[in-house]
């Protein structure tokens, strides 16, 4: 039965893209999560809130933050268990709502929350678990432990929690919970903090958590899921085009696709593993992907449930130019976690390239409900203002984006310049594109970025300098393809060099 139900789901989201109507995961138009009829949350659903920081120390951040994430993914390992994702629940994390307000916006019938202090090499750890609807506590504890004993802590909690609202615990769910990914604290306290660094999404931080990473591995070599993870990352960078220190493109793909191959040779079953290889082999064979794809299904068939790989496959669809079946990935994505920002702005770019701009706003709507931090929606959210003929919103998006991305600022400052010469700003328009073409280091092998800097040129009617550039970004295959189909480049889209730029990026 579950197997026809899925079927049919898939058929009406395919149904759906052709017709090329957007949706949301339940069938509405966007923007996604606005008001819908009220329904009783499952019995069986839990959030885990965002643990507090009681730390004089702030760096101790990661710790609540990787607290919080990891109990999140150990509850969600036992099927009985409806568990929310980290997506939904960050954007409630300052909100000062009461349980029965906080369990309704959620849509769970129960809420965890907490708090973590750290005094020199101790950890204090407050938890709770309420009933959302009246606030009552069910059941609580507070821990007073060396920090080396977080992975006995987290699965304590998990376990008390799972117990609590799921009854007594089969023996493969105990051992779900009891599984480790290290037998190393201090591994895993690298760890956690590699992944708060992670989060952020900038070059600095994407190093950094590679560094954490790292020393994970000197003190566990066999800790799969860090080099999974430093594979991911170097992958980041490379989508990116965030390349920390100048290291070139051909050195981070080295160390990316070294570091999956190292985690698929100690777990051939890794999905994580798998998600990014296909990542990297998509800029390792930029136009021969049947490595690639075969990489990124094997992901999504060996975890049908991690959003991120088919959020990735939707990626790889998009850039290939079957649009359908990428919204197809997408809403699965959506279907598991809601509240993916990331996954709303790709439905928004894919309604971009075909032309449906109200449809591609809407999307973005959602994007930035859901994640107002997620610079590149501003991006996107710009365009498709300016492509409506809203040109002050566009503006603002665009400073948005530039304020939000100031650490790595090509692809806010250029669609800025964008922005500025439709306005008729030509003067600071062309200001900023000279910039950024002297001073953005690597800009050859940034195509995202690039692409946007090449539109604000066709803007400024630029189009041999347009050319030019777009001629120097590599590489040149699916990724440079993709960025092709934006409508801006509609003026040079007959333009002999054009036409050869697009032959010699065509997926074979």
């Amino acid at each position: 039965m579950k197997h026809v139900t899925w079927l049919l789901w898939w058929l009406g989201v395919v149904a759906s893209a052709t017709r090329l109507q957007a949706q949301c995961p339940d069938g509405s138009p966007p923007p996604c999560g606005t008001a819908r009829a009220a329904v009783a949350p499952a019995t069986n659903s839990v959030a885990v809130l965002y643990f507090d920081n009681l730390s004089r120390d702030t760096a101790d951040a990661y710790l609540a933050e990787g607290l919080t994430e990891e109990l999140i993914a150990q509850l969600g390992r036992v099927e009985r268990l409806v568990v929310k994702s980290r997506n939904a629940v960050r954007r409630y994390r300052a909100a000062e709502l009461d349980p029965a307000q906080l369990g309704r916006a959620l849509g769970v019938a129960h809420l965890v929350s907490g708090s973590v202090r750290r005094s020199g090499t101790r950890l204090r750890v407050t938890v709770e678990l309420v009933r959302a609807t009246t606030g009552v506590r069910l059941w609580g504890e507070q821990y007073d432990r060396a920090q080396a004993d977080l992975l006995d802590l987290q699965e304590g909690i998990a376990r008390a929690v799972a117990g609590v609202i799921a009854g007594r615990l089969l023996p493969a769910e105990r051992a779900t919970l009891a599984a480790r990914p290290t037998r190393s604290p201090e591994a895993y306290d690298y760890f956690v903090k590699g992944n708060y660094y992670l989060a952020q999404r900038t070059a600095r931080s994407t190093k950094q958590a590679v560094d954490q990473y790292r020393a994970a591995l000197r003190l566990d070599p066999g800790f799969t899921r860090a080099l999974a993870r430093i594979a991911y990352a170097h992958a980041q960078t490379l989508y990116w085009g965030s390349f920390p220190e100048d290291v070139p493109a051909d050195s981070v793909l080295a160390r990316g696709l070294a570091a999956a191959d190292g985690a698929l040779r100690q777990d051939s079953t890794s999905s994580d593993a798998w998600m990014a290889r296909a990542f990297l082999l998509s800029y390792r064979y930029p136009r021969a992907p049947v490595m690639a794809r075969e990489a990124i299904e094997r992901a999504v068939a060996l975890d049908p449930r991690n959003a991120e790989a088919h959020h990735q496959y939707g990626t790889f669809l998009t850039n290939h130019g079957e649009y359908a079946a990428a919204v197809g990935q997408y809403q699965q994505a959506l279907t598991i976690d809601p509240q993916r920002g990331t996954t709303l702005t790709g439905l928004g770019m894919v309604s971009l390239r075909r032309r449906e701009y109200t449809a591609a706003r809407a999307w973005l709507d959602s994007s930035l409900a859901v994640d107002p931090g997620f610079y590149p929606g501003y991006v996107r959210r710009a365009e498709a203002r300016l492509l409506l003929g809203d040109t002050a919103a566009a503006r603002s998006d665009a400073e948005t984006a530039t304020r939000l991305s100031a650490g790595d600022p090509l692809l806010g400052e250029a669609v800025l310049a964008l922005v500025e010469a439709r306005a008729g700003d030509t003067l600071s328009a062309r200001a900023r594109v000279g910039r950024l073409l002297r001073e953005v280091a690597l800009l050859d092998q940034r195509v995202r970025g690039g692409a946007v800097l090449a539109m604000a040129l066709i803007a400024l009617g630029d189009h041999q300098a347009a050319l030019d550039l777009l001629e120097r970004l590599r590489p040149r295959g699916t990724w440079l393809w993709d960025q092709l189909q934006y409508p801006e480049f509609d003026a040079v889209r007959a333009h002999p060099r054009f036409l050869r730029l697009l032959d010699e990026s065509r997926p074979r």
